[in-house]
């Protein structure tokens, strides 16, 4: 049986930081209108939602935040040089806080009722968000990697030698745009290993909350997601 593992590294989502603290150093995702989603060939593979992470960090002024989403259900297309489509839908009642390693519990569980008022991702009505692929093609450029320790669990924001870009329609809260970011996907016998790690505009999605007047929201989200998919 063919298996394949396709890692992407999706972190990002709302971050409070100390004062004049801004978003992960990243390779900001390249925003446009949805784009059309076609056919592609390929083997099916279904994502591993155990095993599969989305992580996300978040700032403001005065602080930052970082924590998870699960991954709800997904598929993928793979032949045997590199992923060619695919999709995965994000349980956006799983949305959690979870750092940094000092934050106040009783504190994290309040904003993430927040998160998920409709001030922010109003899971009520709108309970998920998905990613489809529209397009991977061979990267060209260069990225520089960076660190940044304020997110222990993922210390490098950029990827380092990525080999494709990525193309996709992300819909969250109901709105949908294609983001297009780098990527380092590797194939090997049986399995395909990939990772991203990019910034996104919040506003894009109708995400507008501000925050207090003197500790505004910053509106880059860092998203970093892990996949792993198998026939």
């Amino acid at each position: 049986m063919i298996k394949k593992n396709f890692i992407v590294l999706f972190s990002g989502a709302l971050i409070l930081f100390s004062a004049c603290t801004n978003a992960p150093d990243s390779d900001k995702a390249v925003t446009s209108d949805a784009q059309e989603v076609v056919a592609t060939a390929g083997t099916a593979l279904k994502v591993d939602t155990a095993t599969s992470k989305i992580k996300w960090v978040a700032t403001k002024v005065s602080a930052y935040h970082t924590g998870t989403i699960n991954i709800k259900s997904g598929e993928l297309k793979a032949t045997d040089s590199t992923v060619t489509g695919g999709n995965f839908v994000l349980d956006m009642n799983s949305i959690l806080v979870s750092g940094p390693a000092d934050s106040d519990p009783v504190m994290n569980a309040k904003l993430n009722g927040h998160l998920k008022s409709g001030e922010f991702f109003d899971v009520e009505k709108n309970p998920e968000a998905a990613f489809v692929i529209t397009d991977v093609k061979p990267f060209t450029g260069t990225v520089k990697d960076t660190t940044d320790p304020r997110q222990e669990s993922i210390s490098e924001y950029k990827v380092s030698n990525p080999t494709h870009t990525v193309s996709g329609n992300l819909t969250i809260k109901g709105v949908t745009k294609n983001i297009s970011f780098p990527a380092r996907i590797t194939v090997a016998a049986g399995s395909v290993d990939a990772i991203a790690k990019f910034n996104i505009d919040r506003s894009q999605w109708n995400i507008v909350y501000p925050g207090k007047p003197d500790d505004l929201i910053r509106n880059d989200i860092h998203l970093g997601i892990a996949l792993k998919a198998a026939k």
